[in-house]
């Protein structure tokens, strides 16, 4: 009886397909936070969101793209790495759930001051995507990778709109920087028996 000879998963071409998966989902949702930027500034004018907060939310809103694709990207490491699949729809979720903080930010911020909300919906948007990896994976590494990049993330933005005017310096500083870790990490993939290793 001949052996089947399992086909490699993590080849070039998912790499690619992954990659154009998250770049797609990532600007559909980032459409979606700009609909929610929108959204605030009606609750602005209407007199149920102070101007303050209001360009706090809104600054937030801006850097849902650049959120989404980190930590997308950082799923797909963390699948590669520990050999995991997630599939498209888990992809999606994660995704919502990126996107859905920026409607809970501005639900919060209307009742309680910016940086509080903005603290209790990150914890809340971090222990949910946490724990789904979990479910995933099962594996810890995982889970505290995946939550190291997601409290990077949202301390870097809470930065960023604290800063103000250094907010251009600071933020390019750091897609510098976040560059220089994609690269580390694409040395750090290899081919082997035709499926991709980190290694």
């Amino acid at each position: 009886m001949p052996e089947f000879i399992k086909e490699p998963k993590y080849t070039m071409r998912w790499l690619g397909l992954q990659t154009l998966f998250v770049l797609g989902i990532s600007f559909v949702l980032a459409l979606v936070a700009n609909g929610i930027d929108d959204y605030a500034f009606g609750r602005n004018t209407s007199g149920l969101l102070l101007e303050s907060d209001y360009k706090d939310v809104a600054q937030t809103t801006t850097y849902c793209f650049a959120l989404e694709m980190v930590t997308l990207v950082a799923i797909m490491l963390v699948e590669v790495a520990f050999r995991k699949g997630v599939n498209y729809l888990q992809y999606g979720l994660i995704g919502c759930a990126l996107c859905l903080f920026n409607l809970l930010l501005l639900a919060m911020t209307e009742f309680i001051s910016f940086f509080l909300a903005y603290t209790i919906v990150s914890v809340m948007t971090i222990g949910l995507i946490a724990l789904f990896i979990k479910g995933i994976t099962h594996r810890m590494n995982a889970v505290w990778l995946t939550i190291g990049v997601l409290v990077c993330e949202y301390g870097l933005v809470a930065l960023l709109i604290h800063l103000g005017t250094m907010a251009l310096l600071v933020g390019s500083l750091s897609l510098f920087a976040l560059i220089a870790v994609a690269m580390y990490f694409t040395l750090r993939l290899k081919l082997e028996n035709g499926e991709l290793v980190l290694k």
